[in-house]
This record gives C-alpha cells, sequence and structure tokens, in this order.
C-alpha cells in the first residue's frame, strides 16, 4: 500500500474577511492524460461559519494508465476537514492524525520507493494541497475535499472568494452557495470573476452568477458556465460579498447544543479621532520598484486620513528620518506637505528593525495617553534586521518594554525577503494583525487596502460581560478587544454552563470618542436557541448505518475553530518553550477530536499499491519546509486573468398587468407585438414571496417581495428616501417589527453599449418546462421524454366561445415550433438569436397563466397555477390539481438537494428531491427523471399528428 499525508504549515498571516479559495483542478501535462469532466464547488454558510465541499471527476479515456493530479489551493484561514477519494468504485477516506507519526508513516513508505513528495509554487495567501494517483485504461477517480472557514467581516462584508482554473474546459462545472443567517441578509454581490491581482474603483457584476433569495435570511448564488462560455478555461477568483441587518446593536446570540456564539458590529458609533504613526522601512533593499510602490501607497492613504486625526511619519533605514518631530493635525496644506516629503524619500542604508519600532511606541505613549483618542501604528519593513538590534527575541522583549500601554501595531511584510517571523510576532505581541505584501503590480493597493480596514477606530478596550456562572471559563474565546474598526466584527463563542444565565442578558462596554463609556445591552431573553441534529420537517428515508457516536453541532466546530485559530496567535507572540508547548498540547488535542488540518496535524491517506499515489502536503505561504526531504521540483503556477462573459437580463412579467394581456388585434400582430416591445418578463408575478430584505445589488438578483428579477445598481444599497415596508417575526425569543427595504432600481444601460450576445447554454443547463404551484415561490422544471419532430398537446382548455390550445412540436433539444389556437392558429418558432429574455407569448387562461420564451436551445415553458383547478389538459395540465411547499434546502454527498412537498386535491402528499437550476433570472427546482416517472408515466396519450 501506498501511505501519503498532507498538512498545513503554521501561518496566521492575514486576518481578512476575503476568504480566498484556489481551485485548481488539473491533470498532468502529459499528452493523453485524464480528463476533468465534473467539478462542483458547494458552500454551505451557517452563520458565517462555511463548510466547502470541492467535487472533482477525471476520466482516463485512454486504453493505457496514466496519472491525474488533484490540485486544491486553500485560504490560510481554512482547515481541511476530510478528504475522500473513490477508485473504480471503492472509497477511500483520509484520517488527521498528530504531524510526527504522520510524517513518520510518510518517510517510511517514501524509502520503500512507495511514493514522492512534490513542492509547488502557489498564489498568495493560501495553502497548496495536491495528490496524484494512477488511473487505470477507461477508469473513473472521484476527489473530494472538505474544509471550514470563519468568514471575517472587513469593510462592511463577508466575501466568500472561489479562484478557479481547472486548467481546461470542463463538461459540469458548477458552484453553489448557500448563505443561512439569523438575521435579514441585506447585500448581496457577485463581482465578475477576476485574477489574483486587486484593482482600483468599481468591479461590476458577474453576469453568469445567479443570486436567489429563498427567505429574507436565505440566499442561494448558483455560478454554471457551459463549455462555451469557459473559452479555453477559467481561470480567476467566483466572488460572493454579502452582509447581514445591523439595526441591533445587541448583535447576534446564538445557542446550540450547549455552545454558543456573539456576533457584536455595531453601527451608529461615531469614529474617534486617532493618532496615527507611521514606521516605514527605507534601507537600501527598498530601493526601485518597492520605493515607488511605497509612495504610492502612502499617497493613498494620506488622502483617507480623516480631518480629526494626528499623524507621524518615521522612516529608518541604519537611523532614524522624521517628516516631522511632531504629531501634525491633518490639514490639506499638511497632507501636501507630507506627500511631498514621501516623494523625496530614497532607499540606502541597513535595516534598523528596533530602532524604528521602539522610537515609534515612545512617541505615541507621550501623545496618546487618556485622552480619548486612538493610537494606532503601522509598521512596515521588507527585509530581516541587520543594523543595531538583530536578535528577534531581544527586539520583542525592548517592544514589549516599551509598550506598557499596550498600543496597538499592525504590521506588513514586504516582498519575498521580509521577515515575515518577526512581523507576525510584533503584530500578535502588540493586539495587531500581520500581512505580507506581494511584490506585484498592485502591491500599493495591497498597502493601501490594509490601511483602509484599521482607518477608523469607532471603540477600544471592549469587553463582553457576562453573568457569573455563565460558561466554562476556560472553554471561551477572547472576550477583551483592544480595538473594533467600522467594518469588522467581534465574535465571542465558548460553552454555555447556565442557559438561562445566558438568556438572562449580558453587557458590552468599550470606551468612544471623548472617552466616553458606551454600552451595548443584549436583554433577557434574546438569545436564539437552535436545535441540533436540525428538526426536518417530514422523514428523510435513508438506508445509512444509525450513527451512534455523537456528532458536534456546528456551534461547536466554530468553537473548535476559534479556539485553535486564537492559541496559534497566542504562540506568535510568546518566547518560552515552556508555555508554547502547554499551547501546542491543546492545539493538537482540539484538532485530533474535531478532525481538523492545522499546524500540528495532518491528513493520512492509505491507497492501494496500484494508484501509485505521489503525495504532497499543504504548505504554507512561507514554504519553509526542508526541501531536501522532498523528491520532485518546483511547479510553475497556472497562469492566472479574468474572462470577458456578458449576458443579458430578463424579468417576470406581471401575469395581471392589462397591457400584456388584453386583446390586440389579429392574433398574427399580436406575436409581432410581443417580439417588438420586448417586454421584461417570463416567470409569474403570482407566485408567493417572501417580503424583501434591504437591497440587494449586482448578479441577476431576485426581488424577494415583488418576485421581479431585477438589475440592481451596485451603488445603490442603501438608497436615499427609499420605500419600505415593515415585517413582524419572532427573534430572540421575542417579537420585534424590523424595517425592510424593497427598493428594484433598474441598471442604467447605455445607449452606446454593443448589443447583448446570447448566452452559450447547453441542454443540461435549459430545461425545457417549469410548473408554479400555489404555495411555491419558485417554478417546479423538469425536462420529458419527447420526440423529435413530434407534435404534443401543451395545454388546452374549454372557453365560453371558442376553446383554446397551446401545442408544440419537438425539435432536437426542445419544442421548435408552437402553435396556438385561440380565435384563430398562430404559429411562433424558436429564434435562438433573441437575448432579451422577455417571453415572446404569454396567456392568462383564467386563474392559469401561461408564458413561452426563446433560448439558444429552443422555446421554454412556464406555467403558473394560482389555484388548483379541473378544466385543463395537455402536458403542463398535469399539475393543476397539486399545491407545493418549500420544505427546506441541504448539503447531500457534496451537492445541495432541495425538497419539496406538494399535496393533490385528494390530499394525497409527495416529498420531491430536486437540485437547483438557473431558470430565467433566478433558480428553478429541478426534478430528475424518477422524479418525473411519477407524474408522466406515457408521454404517447400527449402525442398529436405532425403538422
Amino acid at each position: 500500500m501506498t501511505i501519503i499525508f498532507f498538512s498545513l504549515e503554521s501561518e496566521n498571516m492575514r486576518d481578512l474577511c476575503i476568504i480566498a479559495v484556489l481551485l485548481f483542478c488539473f491533470v498532468s501535462s502529459q499528452a493523453k492524460s485524464p480528463e476533468v469532466y465534473f467539478l462542483h464547488v458547494s458552500s454551505e454558510i451557517d452563520y458565517r461559519f462555511a463548510k466547502t465541499v470541492v467535487t472533482s471527476k477525471v476520466v482516463n479515456k485512454e486504453p493505457t494508465a496514466s496519472e491525474a493530479l488533484f490540485d486544491l489551493t486553500l485560504p490560510n484561514e481554512a482547515f481541511i476537514t476530510a478528504f475522500k477519494l473513490t477508485i473504480n468504485g471503492k472509497e477511500i477516506e483520509g484520517k488527521v492524525k498528530e504531524k510526527e507519526q504522520a510524517k513518520q508513516e510518510f518517510e517510511a513508505a517514501k524509502s520503500k520507493g512507495q511514493s514522492a513528495g512534490h513542492i509547488v509554487a502557489k498564489p498568495r495567501e493560501t495553502n497548496k494541497f495536491q495528490i496524484q494517483v494512477n488511473v487505470a485504461a477507461t477508469e473513473k477517480v472521484t476527489f473530494e475535499l472538505t474544509y471550514r472557514e470563519l468568514l471575517k467581516r472587513t469593510n462592511g462584508l463577508y466575501d466568500h472568494v472561489i479562484y478557479i482554473n481547472p486548467g481546461q474546459v470542463v463538461d459540469d462545472l458548477k458552484i453553489n452557495v448557500l448563505i443561512k443567517e439569523t438575521t435579514n441578509i441585506t447585500t448581496i454581490k457577485t463581482p465578475p470573476i477576476r485574477n489574483d491581482l486587486l484593482t482600483d474603483g468599481s468591479e461590476g457584476t458577474n453576469e453568469l452568477a445567479v443570486v436567489d433569495r429563498l427567505s429574507p435570511t436565505k440566499a442561494f448564488v448558483s455560478y454554471e458556465p457551459s463549455r462555451a462560455e469557459q473559452e479555453s478555461g477559467i481561470s480567476g477568483q467566483f466572488i460572493v460579498q454579502y452582509d447581514v441587518d445591523r439595526s441591533d446593536d445587541a448583535g447576534d446570540l446564538i445557542f446550540m447544543d450547549g455552545y454558543f456564539v456573539h456576533f457584536l458590529a455595531p453601527e451608529g458609533v461615531k469614529p474617534m479621532p486617532m493618532d496615527i504613526v507611521f514606521v516605514l522601512d527605507k534601507s537600501g533593499s527598498m530601493g526601485g520598484t518597492k520605493m515607488t510602490q511605497l509612495q504610492d501607497s502612502m499617497k493613498k492613504i494620506l488622502d483617507d486620513v480623516k480631518a480629526d486625526d494626528k499623524i507621524m511619519i518615521i522612516a529608518f533605514d541604519s537611523y532614524l528620518s522624521y517628516w516631522k518631530t511632531d504629531f501634525v493635525q491633518v490639514t490639506p496644506e499638511n497632507i501636501n506637505n507630507a506627500k511631498n516629503y514621501i516623494r523625496n524619500t530614497h532607499a540606502g542604508g541597513g535595516t534598523n528593525i528596533d530602532l524604528g519600532l521602539r522610537d515609534g511606541i515612545q512617541k505615541l505613549t507621550q501623545i496618546s495617553g487618556n485622552n480619548g483618542r486612538a493610537p494606532v501604528l503601522v509598521f512596515l519593513t521588507d527585509g530581516e534586521a541587520t543594523v543595531g538590534e538583530t536578535n528577534t527575541e531581544r527586539i520583542l522583549n525592548n517592544l514589549k518594554k516599551e509598550n506598557e500601554a499596550d498600543i496597538p501595531i499592525f504590521s506588513l511584510a514586504f516582498g519575498r525577503g521580509a521577515d515575515f517571523d518577526i512581523v507576525k510576532r510584533v503584530a500578535a505581541q502588540n493586539n495587531g494583525f500581520a500581512r505580507k505584501i506581494y511584490e506585484d503590480s498592485d502591491a500599493a493597493l495591497q498597502i493601501a487596502g490594509f490601511y483602509k480596514e484599521i482607518s477608523t477606530v469607532l471603540l477600544k478596550d471592549v469587553k463582553f460581560n457576562y453573568v457569573d456562572g455563565t460558561l466554562y471559563d476556560t472553554e471561551v474565546t477572547n472576550t477583551e478587544f483592544k480595538t473594533y474598526f467600522r467594518g469588522s466584527e467581534m465574535v465571542v463563542s465558548g460553552k454555555v454552563k447556565d442557559l438561562k444565565k445566558l438568556q438572562s442578558g449580558l453587557m458590552v462596554n468599550g470606551t468612544g470618542i471623548g472617552n466616553q463609556e458606551v454600552e451595548f445591552q443584549v436583554p433577557p431573553m434574546r438569545c436564539i436557541i437552535l436545535p441540533w441534529p436540525p428538526i426536518r420537517p417530514f422523514p428523510v428515508p435513508t438506508t445509512a448505518p444509525v450513527v451512534t457516536t455523537r456528532n458536534p453541532s456546528i456551534m461547536e466546530k466554530l468553537w473548535a475553530y476559534m479556539t485553535i485559530k486564537q492559541l496559534l496567535k497566542q504562540k506568535d507572540a510568546l518566547d518560552s518553550q515552556t508555555e508554547i508547548a502547554k499551547l501546542d498540547e491543546k492545539i493538537l488535542r482540539l484538532s485530533l477530536k474535531y478532525q481538523f488540518v492545522t499546524p500540528l496535524t495532518s491528513m493520512v491517506v492509505t491507497l492501494p499499491d496500484k494508484t501509485k499515489a505521489n503525495p504532497s502536503e499543504v504548505q504554507s505561504s512561507d514554504m519553509n519546509m526542508d526541501m531536501g526531504s522532498f523528491n520532485g521540483g518546483m511547479s510553475l503556477p497556472q497562469a492566472r486573468g479574468g474572462i470577458s462573459l456578458s449576458s443579458s437580463a430578463f424579468g417576470v412579467p406581471n401575469m395581471a398587468a392589462p397591457n400584456v394581456f388584453a386583446k390586440r388585434g389579429p392574433s398574427r400582430n399580436r406575436f409581432r407585438n410581443f417580439r417588438r416591445q420586448r417586454k421584461p418578463s417570463f416567470l409569474a408575478a403570482s407566485m408567493q414571496a417572501f417580503p424583501a430584505a434591504p437591497p440587494m445589488s449586482n448578479a441577476r438578483v431576485k426581488s424577494a417581495q415583488s418576485n421581479n428579477f431585477q438589475s440592481l445598481n451596485v451603488n445603490n444599497f442603501l438608497p436615499t428616501n427609499p420605500p419600505f415596508t415593515t415585517i413582524t417575526q419572532p427573534r430572540f425569543g421575542t417579537t420585534t417589527t424590523t424595517p425592510i427595504y424593497t427598493t428594484t432600481t433598474q441598471r442604467p444601460t447605455s445607449p452606446t453599449s454593443p448589443p447583448p450576445s446570447p448566452r452559450k447554454l447547453e441542454k443540461s443547463q435549459v430545461p425545457s418546462f417549469g410548473v408554479t404551484l400555489p404555495g411555491l415561490t419558485k417554478p417546479l422544471c423538469f425536462d420529458l421524454p419527447m420526440v423529435s419532430g413530434k407534435m404534443y398537446n401543451l395545454i388546452d382548455m374549454s372557453v365560453p366561445t371558442t376553446g383554446y390550445s397551446l401545442h408544440g412540436r419537438f425539435g432536437t433539444n426542445m419544442i421548435e415550433r408552437v402553435t396556438v389556437f385561440d380565435e384563430q392558429s398562430t404559429s411562433i418558432d424558436a429564434d435562438p438569436t433573441d437575448v432579451t429574455k422577455a417571453p415572446v407569448y404569454q396567456k392568462r387562461l383564467g386563474t392559469t397563466s401561461v408564458a413561452v420564451k426563446n433560448t439558444p436551445l429552443g422555446l421554454q415553458f412556464l406555467a403558473t397555477f394560482s389555484k388548483t383547478r379541473t378544466n385543463l389538459n395537455g402536458v403542463l395540465a398535469i399539475w393543476k390539481e397539486y399545491g407545493g411547499k418549500f420544505v427546506d434546502i441541504i448539503m447531500e454527498s457534496g451537492g445541495f438537494v432541495t425538497y419539496i412537498e406538494i399535496t393533490s386535491t385528494s390530499g394525497s402528499q409527495t416529498v420531491l428531491k430536486a437540485t437547483t437550476k438557473e431558470f430565467g433570472d433566478g433558480i428553478c427546482w429541478y426534478l430528475d427523471n424518477e422524479s418525473v416517472k411519477r407524474f408522466y408515466t406515457n408521454m404517447s396519450q400527449f402525442e398529436l399528428s405532425a403538422p
């Protein structure tokens, strides 16, 4: 057998809300390597805690064996929790073990020639996982990797970023993200696919992403490009950004199965004036491009400082240089002078880190006493200490003695040569966080973006005060926060000893502007209690064996995740080996219990010999592993870049609008009018809808209240004087009334913009039929086994004078011609070039409405039944006597499954399992062939003679 392992080197270097997942699923560079035909990424975000499952399937179509490579890059904040490999129907699962034990097994296997290590280069701020296996002729292999991460809030948004770079066009490529929150989701955006570099200015919208609101607190994002839309292969970041309602200053307090989490991001707090010291490296190694980028970034930063702030700039090499020896009030004149000083700063000399840091802290200590201002030190270096005190431990000890006031230090390591160890330890020891700045063309934007996160202090010295006896004191994360910045979030998690005391309320205290005490009170009974395991509203039949072991809840795993992260950061601030060993013991215990791949554990996979696996380790961005212990060389990073995609939006019909359904002269001219007017409608407005949350922006976003699909202006999240309504809903055990914005501003279209191009979809992505039943907010969609060239009765009914019928002739993929028999017969042919997204035909038949729309592959039909009825016949009329109810959407086997309960007029109930597909500008619940067979047992009964 072959034993492999992968692990995560210690590096807590980036405290971003941008949660990046760089996905590489490609095969080896051999000419006849296996083909990736399936690549799905499913992320389930429960209360900001994300579980992501990446599934890749490859097939070797050649008559000989070949090597397949599964290559995945993870964010530094993510912990791998599971890995499964399926070969020839056999599932092989990985296990998390102590790192040294795993290393010994790995080395023993390698020494026997059973495996070889492989170090690879990777994009920034990531960790690499890679495994290569031998795929027999005509054999298929499935890779499935799962990881968890806590989304962090930065600049007012949670960002979930998924890099996609399969290195080829994939037949079945899909990304789904389900967001579930306890408070209303206020903003959802999906920017365009972008590369690893930051860009300045507005990004726009990913036109192929569909954002759909399932309720005010749930949203579903789907991205499924066709082969044609992938061009030569997608390479870049798929991004989902969102935020939740902040109207309640008490935050979100959630309890589940003995554990709790408290999210707090108070709004409406006035910013504190700041005393800011910039300690900037100008040693000889900063010459050339680095100095230019530093100067550019400081210009951006100086434009962002506030009028109430005071600043000082200290540049260091072997010695210190000052712009001014005293703090300077921010004025336009002073800012221009500071920019001139930065512009005229030149690189040269050694790197005296100790001198720069101690002097900066001394200056802040002298001015920032108990004066109601917020002190901040920003430290940047591109190298290691070469002048003055060069020993890291002594530098840290000197700084600790100087910084008795616990002034926060935020540190930047600029470039590959920077000593990131000292940079992150300086930050960890002094209540800040550290970042790497990469030597790319966007370095100035990286630095300026870092400062933007800390540019506005709202509170300092924040404390969460729980009633004595509420929590297990040794099993609660940090309850004190030195600084709270605008757009960020404070999070506390722990094990609850007494739920009643937790429900009795708590107080959060902090210091605000003018040194005033600020309090946020969580009143009694304002705690959301969630069941575990989740209560299903219906029994789900399963053949799986009964699980007798306790399965930790989401909240318990979140607590374990946060605790490990906190312990790892504490390690960075310590110099005592005894204390470090104690923390390592705790980290290891939690990592093994909850099966997290952390710096002290590894995932071990035992494979059959015939797979000839070449194992690899998850590597940190430092790449500080002993290179001599591995066989194999460095692999070059994949080329990255954005892609240009376009698609036009279409909306939802107001099926009751008189101008749509009124008689308009001869029928044949009426169809021409439908095409010419290009009405922005397709899905039925009669669908039941949830009240809308505050405006959602970007992508193709569905307004939950109006049920219309609107293209919203990215700059119009909170419009001036927006119309709103109120909803009353239970929250925190009480009843509250919350204003919910419903603005649906139409995105302007430039008169000079080129006409949109039709989407290049494939049949697997385009359902032929959809029906919206009473009680459902979205259509059930499906395909039917029709015969090419045959005419089918789609729907007909008796009306007082003439009668009505809608017939369709099936083509290669879908209905290619529809013929309406009303006052006279009229036919409409499919037009694959029609990109208006508007119905080419729509008709109300009493309480039933029908809409027909062009797609690139044929005609698509939607029937909406406002109530059950009996006087209809035809393919679509099968559903005339049913009502429906959305039950739940859950992750199963690495993908999302929706459960729909439908009830007939006779009272019989059926639970259907469905997946999601794009339908119009939203989603539908797609029924597979087995579900459809329950209703369509004999398609020949609907066949008509050919026209």
